[in-house]
């Protein structure tokens, strides 16, 4: 049985398959920091929906609305997902991506410097320095690798590496071959 659990009270805020689904569908709803993994969520509306933060690891999302949803920092690792549209650059950043190969790491890192006011912090922190992160926020949430880094330019195109992303994470996308 799924269940939602309020993180700061422990109050149960709803259980079931059915009554998840329904809260989740509610517009606009809040559900940052969820526990919701391994809920069935299949073609729900969660549309504009607040997941950032919540615990999506293992759930079904296929043929979920996720137009306009807030999903900063959350966990899709395993998740059965189908975005009903291409996904923006965006969406696709505010997701934690968690573990990926090395390849998109590097891709993901070159563009975090590439955007960093100093850049050559990268080359400090591979060398075992400091994380380049100290006053600036992150554009992509994923596990780094020191091991991976090589000072350079990103070298795909926005499209290429949301097709890149989805198809190393098993996502899918509507109308689209990956």
């Amino acid at each position: 049985m799924n269940k939602i659990i309020n993180k700061f009270t422990d109050k149960i805020i709803c259980k079931g398959e059915e009554s998840v689904k329904e809260l989740a569908e509610k517009s606009r709803a809040n559900l940052s920091g969820a526990n919701l993994s391994r809920v069935n969520l299949s073609r729900a509306n969660l549309s504009r929906a607040n997941l950032s933060g919540a615990d999506l690891s293992g759930a079904n999302l296929y043929g979920a609305n996720l137009y306009g949803t807030h999903l900063y920092g959350t966990n899709l690792y395993g998740a059965n997902l189908e975005f009903s549209r291409f996904p923006s650059i965006r969406l696709i950043s505010s997701i934690q991506l968690g573990l990926i190969s090395n390849d998109l790491a590097l891709e993901l890192m070159r563009r975090d410097a590439d955007g960093h006011p100093y850049p050559e912090k990268f080359d400090e922190w591979a060398k075992g320095g400091d994380c380049p992160y100290q006053n600036e926020d992150r554009f992509w949430l994923f596990n780094e690798k020191r091991e991976a880094w090589k000072p350079g330019k990103p070298q795909m195109s926005d499209k290429d590496l949301i097709i890149a992303i989805c198809k190393e994470k098993e996502w899918k996308i509507k109308n689209y071959t990956l």
